[in-house]
């Protein structure tokens, strides 16, 4: 018996999903497996159309389609209030794990103590 084609989906979209680096332990496509794994043991044929749907739309996330469909306008990720926050938290996000166990400790302290 060949797989369905959900499960096929499933297991490409897994494959291609983009590591993170912010926590290499805990990854958004081994969550997702294990749910979709857990649902599969009660698997029927009459809910692989919905299976289906889901996984195309996981497979559509992967490939970038609504980010093509729906563009962010820049005012939209510039608020007035603090103009760099989205900058400055990619930054953070790209830094946070190279930093040694000295940096993460002086990056703490200094979030503890605001200078204002």
């Amino acid at each position: 018996m060949s797989r369905p084609l959900a499960r096929q989906i499933y297991a490409d979209v897994f494959a291609r999903w983009p590591k993170q680096d912010l926590r290499p332990d805990w990854q958004l496509q081994d969550v997702l497996r294990k749910a979709v794994d857990e649902r599969y043991p009660q698997f029927n044929a009459a809910a692989e159309r919905e299976e289906l749907l889901k996984a195309r739309a996981l497979q559509f996330l992967e490939q970038g389609r609504f980010q093509k469909r729906y563009k962010l306008q820049g005012s939209m990720l510039k608020p007035k209030s603090h103009p760099t926050y989205f900058e400055d938290l990619l930054r953070e996000i790209e830094e946070a794990p190279k930093r040694s166990w000295f940096e993460r400790l002086g990056k703490r302290l200094s979030g503890m103590i605001r200078l204002n």
